[in-house]
C-alpha cells in the first residue's frame, strides 16, 4: 500500500509540468497561425478601417506582446476562466459544459462497440495462428487503421442513410421534429430515460449508431492486432503450453489467465483510444453535425478564436492524461504481478 501510494504521488505530481507544457505550446502555436481574428470579427467595415481595427485588437488583448498574453491566460486559468469568445459571444466554460456532454456520449458508444468485438476478434485470431480466421481478421485491421475515417463515415451514410434508408439523417442527436429532453445531466440518452421519453430515448439510440460505428472501426483495427500479438505471447509461455499439454480444460485456462496476462498492452491502447475519442472527433463531428467538442473545434480554428481552441486544446489534454493515470492503476487491478 506504501508502494501504491508513493506511486500515486509521482504520478500526480508528473501531471503538472505534462498539462503546463500542453498549455504552453497549444497557446504558442495557436497564435501563430496566419490570420487575424479581430479581421473576422469586425468583418468588412474593420478591414477598410485601421484605426477601428486597432481599437479592436486592443478589445481583444491581441495588441500585447505575445509573453504577456500568455501571461494573462495562465491567471485567468488558475482562477478556472477559460476566457470569453467575441466571436460566438458565450462564455467557453458554457459553450465547453454544452458541447462535452455529446462528445462523452459518442465516444462511450463507440468504445462500447469497439473494445469488445476488437477483444474478441484479436483472442479469434491469436487462437487461429496462420490460419483463415487469423488472416480475415488481420486483412480487416489494416483495413480498418488504413481508412481514413472521414471516407468510411461517408460510405456509411450513402449506405444505410441514402441507399438502405436504415439510419436517419446525419444531423444531430434527434430528429427536427423532435424536442430535446430536460436536462438533467446534458447527456441526451440519460435524461431521455430520466424523464421517461422512450420516443427520445429510442430516437437518441437510433443517431447515435451510425457515428460510433465510424469511430469503432479503428479501435477495433487497433485493439485487434494489440490483442493478437499480446495473446500469443502468453499461450507460447512454458507455463501456458505445459497447461495445455497435462490437459486442463482450454477454456478455463484461455479465460482465467491467458487473457488476464495478456490484457495489460491493450489497457494501455484502450486508454490512449478512449483520450483521443473523448477529445473530440473532429471529422466524425463535423459530418454528422454532431454538437460536441469536434464540431465546436472546427468551427472555432474556422474563426480564429484563440480562447475557444486553446479551452478545447486543454480539456482534451487534461481528459487524455487522467484516462491514462487511470489505466496505470488499472494495471495493478488486472495483473496482481503488477507492483508499484
Amino acid at each position: 500500500m506504501k508502494g501504491f501510494r508513493r506511486f500515486l504521488v509521482l504520478r500526480v505530481v508528473s501531471l503538472v509540468p505534462t498539462i503546463f507544457g500542453l498549455i504552453l505550446l497549444t497557446f504558442f502555436l495557436t497564435h501563430i497561425i496566419p490570420g487575424n481574428p479581430a479581421l473576422i470579427l469586425g468583418g468588412p467595415e474593420v478591414v477598410s478601417n485601421p484605426a477601428e481595427l486597432k481599437v479592436l485588437e486592443a478589445e481583444l488583448g491581441l495588441n500585447k506582446p505575445l509573453y504577456v498574453q500568455f501571461f494573462i491566460y495562465l491567471v485567468q486559468l488558475l482562477h478556472f476562466n477559460l476566457g470569453y469568445s467575441f466571436i460566438q459571444g458565450q462564455y467557453i466554460t458554457y459553450e465547453l459544459g454544452a458541447r462535452f456532454p455529446p462528445t462523452i456520449e459518442l465516444a462511450v458508444a463507440a468504445m462500447i462497440i469497439g473494445v469488445p468485438i476488437g477483444i474478441y476478434a484479436g483472442i479469434f485470431a491469436a487462437l487461429r495462428a496462420n490460419q483463415l480466421g487469423d488472416h480475415a481478421v488481420r486483412i480487416t485491421s489494416l483495413l480498418g487503421i488504413s481508412m481514413p475515417v472521414f471516407f468510411l463515415d461517408l460510405l456509411l451514410i450513402i449506405a444505410f442513410f441514402s441507399d438502405l434508408h436504415l439510419a436517419p439523417s446525419p444531423f444531430g442527436q434527434l430528429s427536427p421534429q423532435l424536442g430535446y429532453p430536460r436536462s438533467i445531466t446534458g447527456f441526451v440518452i440519460l435524461d431521455s430515460l430520466f424523464t421517461g421519453n422512450i420516443t427520445d430515448f429510442a430516437n437518441a439510440i437510433w443517431h447515435i449508431i451510425l457515428p460510433a460505428v465510424g469511430l469503432s472501426f479503428a479501435i477495433i483495427a487497433v485493439l485487434a492486432r494489440v490483442m493478437r500479438a499480446s495473446m500469443l505471447d502468453v499461450v507460447n509461455k512454458d507455463y501456458m503450453r505445459t497447461a495445455f499439454a497435462i490437459g486442463l480444460p482450454r477454456n478455463i485456462l484461455i479465460r482465467k489467465y491467458a487473457l488476464r496476462n495478456a490484457l495489460l498492452p491493450t489497457i494501455t491502447v484502450t486508454a490512449i483510444q478512449m483520450g483521443a475519442l473523448m477529445g473530440g472527433v473532429v471529422l466524425t463531428e463535423t459530418i454528422f453535425s454532431w454538437p460536441g467538442l469536434g464540431l465546436y473545434t472546427y468551427n472555432s480554428i474556422l474563426s480564429l478564436d484563440y480562447p475557444s481552441i486553446m479551452a478545447v486544446a486543454i480539456l482534451s489534454g487534461v481528459v487524455f492524461v487522467l484516462i491514462n493515470f487511470l489505466a496505470d492503476i488499472l494495471y495493478g487491478v488486472v495483473d496482481p504481478r503488477v507492483k508499484y
